[in-house]
């Protein structure tokens, strides 16, 4: 007596074929997991980008103008406002110098906010550990002397929330700052364009840090690389008021200056500050109004605004 198989030459075919797509989907997972992280394989960028743009800036009015060569390293930090999720602000990150040339953002009293300071110094999550300064402790001596963690986007241009504020305390946007330059006259420029940014619409800023004659100085983060110590800052404002824009701008030795508050006497027109720094800001304000009034917003004198000396 012959036995019946026990399955059917239809459900074994069934089977079979299950078990065929079963091993393709092994086979493929396998596959991508070893794909690099950036998301594509090697020698195609295109997911990469894909992937990273919303970590990129947009075309904002803040944003000097930036060399295609360096484009690969500028972001943007994101934060939660209203609800919705708003710029923070952007940088351009120095991967030799372990700082950012500039961080730009714009600044008002919605982005403001009246919280309290994190203190929480951490990591930026968009860079490995080895990318970037680790300082949840402060610097450490290298070559040079002592600095502090100097910040760019400074923690009191965002108390809207913990997380934003926690987002000023990342390692990229810290440089080794003079102590006394820091807590003294920078502190006091800080605070003042605040005050400014409370009485227009919107104020872009952009602040960034120099290495003119740069001698080699360097300080340590917590796990013993080499931070160079910038020779200089500056700030480029641009201030929109009732749908009219004024600019000026400001630079600093990294250096004590002593006892004082902001004087006005620190402030220089935008064209200025571009030739001292070859560098052109608020280039997206030529489109918006024109090469005539751009140019004479760039060449402004800010002793003949009255607004930037109270």
């Amino acid at each position: 007596m012959s036995r019946k198989p026990f399955l059917s030459k239809k459900t074994r075919s069934a089977l079979i074929m299950a078990l065929l797509a079963l091993l393709v989907y092994w086979l493929v997972t396998f596959l991508l997991d070893k794909v690099p992280s950036g998301g594509a394989p090697d020698g195609d960028d295109t997911a990469v980008q894909e992937e990273s743009t919303a970590s990129r800036p947009g075309a904002w009015m803040e944003i000097p103008s930036v060399k295609s060569s360096d484009a690969a390293n500028l972001y943007a930090v994101y934060m939660e406002l209203g609800g919705a999720e708003a710029r923070s602000y952007s940088f351009l990150w120095n991967p030799s110098h372990l700082t950012a040339d500039w961080v730009a953002y714009p600044l008002c009293r919605g982005n403001i906010g009246q919280g309290t300071r994190s203190n929480s110094f951490g990591l930026n999550p968009a860079f490995t550990e080895y990318e970037q300064p680790v300082l949840e402790q402060a610097y450490r001596r290298g070559n040079g002397g002592w600095y502090s963690r100097g910040h760019q986007i400074p923690s009191g241009d965002r108390l809207t929330s913990y997380s934003a504020n926690v987002q000023t305390f990342y390692g990229t946007n810290m440089t080794p700052q003079d102590e006394d330059l820091n807590a003294g006259v920078w502190e006091s420029l800080e605070s003042q364009v605040r005050q400014w940014a409370r009485r227009c619409d919107t104020l872009y800023v952009v602040t960034g840090c120099t290495y003119d004659g740069y001698d080699g100085t360097y300080v340590l983060d917590n796990d013993g690389k080499r931070v160079a110590v910038p020779t200089g800052y500056y700030k480029a404002l641009l201030r929109l008021y009732n749908g009219r824009y004024y600019g000026c701008g400001f630079t600093m030795e990294n250096r004590p200056y002593g006892e004082g508050g902001y004087d006005p006497s620190w402030a220089v027109s935008l064209a200025e500050l571009e030739s001292r720094l070859g560098m052109e800001f608020f280039p997206l304000l030529k489109e918006k109004v024109g090469e005539a009034t751009y140019r004479k917003i760039k060449e402004s004198d800010p002793a003949s605004d009255r607004f930037w000396s109270r």
